[in-house]
């Protein structure tokens, strides 16, 4: 059974937000997909911006799954908002025009 916008069963990691990007995950699909025009207009990338979005705190990004390497440094915590992931979104605002 297919899992959230992704349609293939990729699983519940996909859907959680993973920064900074190393692996695919539901942000960084939309970051990369956010570039094509294409994509823009496509019922999937729509639906997959939504889960996204559904997932901000006050506007921001919040980390669900960070790089285990990575995750004592204050841009990528778990459960915490991060500046750098919220700037990388604001990217993906801008490539949509908004």
């Amino acid at each position: 059974m297919p899992l959230g916008p992704c349609h293939y069963g990729i699983g519940t990691l996909f859907m959680q937000v993973a920064y900074p990007f190393a692996n695919y995950n539901l942000f960084f699909y939309v970051y990369v997909l956010s570039f094509y025009g294409r994509a823009k207009q496509d019922r999937r990338f729509l639906e997959a911006l939504r889960a996204l979005e559904s997932k901000l705190v006050n506007g921001k990004i919040v980390v669900e799954r960070p790089n285990q390497k990575l995750a004592g440094f204050v841009f990528c915590k778990k459960g915490e908002p991060s500046d750098l992931g919220t700037e990388r979104y604001h990217e993906i605002l801008k490539n949509l025009g908004a």
